[in-house]
């Protein structure tokens, strides 16, 4: 009790009542920080009509996951099913096209309805689908897009994903079909990553002008910070794989000023001319008190150079950092010890620089894909935090 008493003094002196209403109001979603759902040993058989069909039965195949004819233990994969087939109690997946669902008799509907609650997934071809599903009664814990369009390693690599989501094949599988399939990553180009499943996040952050930055579908895994680490680590091992010497990563809730490419770019020229691991764009938080070992004038801000960081919504790695993400270990700890922050905050001789005032903020309209609590939770830290080292350098 006087620990948690501690901890909210602490919190009302940082960021004020706003900051102790925050942590009441927006929780954690206890949801995303349990084990996900784990199918590996099963096998699967694919049944229906769609556009998805010829795909999903030839990618089974590939990973060795597609049953026989006579397999009694398999799981279905029902693409746009019949209502017969939805009174099933071993489906692993819906698979909906929107025509489908434009089309459904109401019996139908409230079958679908009920295996929305029962069944593991729901796969959707098209955003209009997943809006369709959304309006019928699905949860977008449960919804993966799985685009039919586009050239066959996309669509190879867009199942790969959802069968990570399921459990029916490993985090590492997937990395490899990365490795395979995936896209080069330039040095110096720009990742966001991004759940295409939360359309609104993404189309916020497409909006907000930055037309350069790649998307990149994150791992969806329970619990989510897991997912979240995943999708570094494949994002930093591509990377390499590519030659990058350096990459700019940042998140779909990242929020840019009017001077943002000016800044951005004068940030980067000061970069070549230094030695460092990480450059911090918003650092969330800092635990005690924060370490400045020198400043630097940059026009009107300051560069700060620190031991720490935290926070992932914008960074730029050099080499070092990257290689080490992608070194990072899904069993070295949990969420208080592992997320993607905390690995890179273990890097030996961790050199981060950051810039003052924050190069980036945060939105605070949206929630946490990895907590579920809203990210309004985080205002007050980041503004504490900015506060704090500003008033160090002698900035008011």
């Amino acid at each position: 009790m006087l620990n948690i008493f501690l901890k909210a003094l602490h919190i009302l002196r940082r960021e004020g009542v706003s900051g102790v209403t925050s942590r009441i109001k927006y929780c954690h979603d206890a949801a995303l920080l349990r084990e996900g759902p784990r199918q590996s040993g099963k096998k699967f058989k694919v049944a229906g009509v769609g556009t998805l069909t010829a795909q999903l039965a030839g990618e089974l195949k590939r990973r060795n996951l597609l049953a026989s004819s006579d397999c009694p233990e398999a799981r279905h994969v029902l693409v746009n099913p019949l209502p017969s087939d939805l009174q099933r109690r071993d489906i692993a997946a819906l698979v909906l096209d929107s025509a489908y669902l434009s089309h459904c008799e109401p019996e139908t509907v409230l079958l679908l309805k009920e295996q929305f609650s029962a069944c593991p997934s729901v796969v959707v071809t098209t955003e209009k689908t997943l809006n369709q599903a959304v309006d019928f009664g699905a949860a977008i814990a449960k919804i993966m897009l799985v685009p039919c369009l586009g050239n066959r390693g996309a669509v190879r690599l867009a199942i790969g994903r959802w069968l990570v989501f399921i459990g029916a094949i490993a985090p590492e599988e997937y990395l490899t079909d990365v490795l395979a399939m995936g896209e080069p990553i330039a040095s110096r180009s720009r990742v966001c990553i991004s759940l295409p499943e939360h359309i609104h996040r993404r189309e916020g952050f497409l909006d907000n002008g930055q037309p350069d930055c790649k998307m990149f579908d994150g791992i969806r895994l329970l619990p989510g910070w897991k997912g979240a680490a995943w999708s570094y680590k494949t994002v930093a091992t591509k990377a390499l794989q590519s030659g990058a010497r350096r990459l700019t990563i940042c998140e779909d809730d990242a929020l840019f000023g009017p001077d943002f490419p000016a800044y951005f770019n004068a940030i980067n020229r000061y970069l070549d001319r230094v030695d460092w691991d990480v450059f911090n764009g918003v650092m969330t938080r800092v635990a005690g008190r924060p370490e400045i070992l020198k400043t630097r004038r940059l026009g009107e801000s300051h560069m700060i150079h620190t031991p720490h960081m935290m926070g992932m919504v914008f960074n730029v790695y050099n080499r070092s950092a990257l290689e080490w993400i992608a070194d990072w270990n899904p069993d070295a700890g949990g969420a208080d010890t592992n997320t993607v922050d905390e690995w890179l905050n273990g890097m030996p001789g961790l050199k981060v620089v950051s810039s003052l005032p924050f190069l980036a903020s945060h939105r605070d309209d949206v929630h946490s894909t990895i907590f579920g609590f809203k990210n309004t939770r985080y205002t007050g830290i980041i503004s504490a935090t900015e506060r704090e080292m500003m008033a160090m350098v002698g900035m008011s």
